[in-house]
């Protein structure tokens, strides 16, 4: 396998992928696009790995197989490397967006089986994977259904939520509801959601107190760096539709979103030139490689990332 295409609402389930295709002891380089080019991807891809047999290049913010246009000469290139990939090198790229499998690029993965889509459980299907997760300890059914309703419903907080739980219990032991309740606060949902409003609506001191509450609690801050990222990510395509003159009710098509949702999406977007918008997702984009990489710290990241967004 070359070359991989994962489409993925989960940074969980991405990183369970990686860990299931990439050996270990392997040479691993991760790029995240806008910040590095087409042309820069391709060419590491091209190289020779210099200690290892085999090579991997991670490709993150993979948008360009989605709604993102390429250049033609950008599309070309890539068409050609399909085609003809190095063999000693694993090139994967991420999508956090549905791709388009009209386009060219991505119709020659797909249709080479060299693409996965690995989308988050929801409903009963998340109650049941949930339940296994949590297998290991003796836990009754509505402590569950608890801790995915406190979590939003969001596979990465909830998987969040299950890490900590070990730092309290040992396998075996029986977790009672009112411990849990403790752990994991019922008003984590209602606060994200808040934390989220108030990010967007460059309220600093809402942001920053509520931001300060999840570290406190042992809040992942990738998890509320992804949440931001959806929101900043629906405001750019409702300016860009918006531009186009789509009507409230086609954008909420476009996006998959209830009417409601566009309507807030109209109040939050009004505060933003689509340049700002475009400049903070690439910030984001660049936070992220440097927090995967190890680079940063996420919780510092993350924290100077917010005081520079409401300078915007």
């Amino acid at each position: 396998m070359e070359v991989l295409l994962i489409e993925s609402d989960s940074r969980v389930l991405i990183d369970e992928k990686l860990q299931e295709v990439i050996h270990e002891n392997a040479e691993k380089i991760t790029y995240s696009y806008p910040e590095t080019s087409i042309e820069e991807i391709l060419q590491e891809a091209t190289f020779v790995a210099m200690f290892q047999e085999e090579k991997y290049v991670v490709v993150r913010n993979a948008c360009f197989f989605g709604k993102t246009k390429l250049s033609d000469k950008e599309s070309k290139i890539l068409t050609e490397y399909f085609m003809h990939p190095n063999p000693e090198t694993t090139l994967i790229f991420i999508t956090y967006e549905p791709v388009d499998k009209r386009k060219g690029i991505t119709s020659l993965l797909v249709d080479s089986n060299n693409y996965v889509s690995l989308y988050a459980p929801k409903n009963y299907e998340l109650l049941q994977t949930i339940t296994k997760k949590m297998a290991r300890y003796q836990v009754k059914e509505e402590t569950v259904k608890y801790i995915i309703e406190a979590c939003l419903n969001n596979y990465d907080i909830i998987m969040n939520e299950i890490d900590k739980l070990s730092l309290y219990y040992k396998d075996k032991d029986f977790l009672p509801l009112e411990e849990i309740r403790k752990i994991i606060p019922s008003n984590i949902n209602e606060n994200v959601f808040k934390f989220v409003d108030a990010v967007v609506a460059k309220d600093a001191f809402t942001a920053i107190r509520l931001f300060e509450d999840f570290l406190t609690i042992k809040t992942d801050p990738i998890n509320l760096i992804h949440l931001v990222g959806r929101e900043y990510r629906h405001m750019y395509y409702y300016k860009l539709f918006e531009s186009k003159y789509y009507s409230a009710k086609s954008i909420a098509s476009e996006l998959k979103l209830a009417d409601w949702q566009v309507k807030k999406l109209q109040k939050e977007a009004s505060q933003y030139h689509v340049d700002d918008l475009k400049e903070i997702l690439v910030s984001l984009s660049k936070l992220d490689y440097q927090i995967k990489s190890g680079n940063q710290d996420k919780t510092v990241a993350f924290y100077a990332f917010l005081v520079k967004t409401f300078e915007y």
